[in-house]
């Protein structure tokens, strides 16, 4: 199922892209804030805060966002400084 992904990162920036299912939106998820480490410089509290608030997200897509859009509606959710959206195409 493709999907259109748009996420924001708090401090870092968004983005978005076409993704082939919802576990490929999680690894698009993950890459960026692996990316994102540098933004944060020596604070390594707030990235690590970041990328704990992303790790709940993307385990938040791959249960109930899979189910929502396995019904065809469009999933989203923001935590902290992580926002996704994903939506069936």
């Amino acid at each position: 199922m493709k999907l259109w992904m748009s996420w924001t990162l708090d401090d870092v920036g968004s983005a978005g892209q076409t993704v082939d299912d919802v576990a490929a939106a999680v690894r698009a998820l993950h890459h960026s804030v692996e990316q994102a480490r540098r933004a944060f410089g020596s604070d390594h509290m707030a990235w690590g805060k970041l990328r704990d608030e992303a790790n709940r997200v993307a385990a938040q897509a791959l249960d109930e966002g899979r189910a929502v859009l396995e019904r065809g509606q469009t999933w989203s959710l923001a935590l902290g400084g992580v926002y996704v959206q994903l939506i069936p195409r």
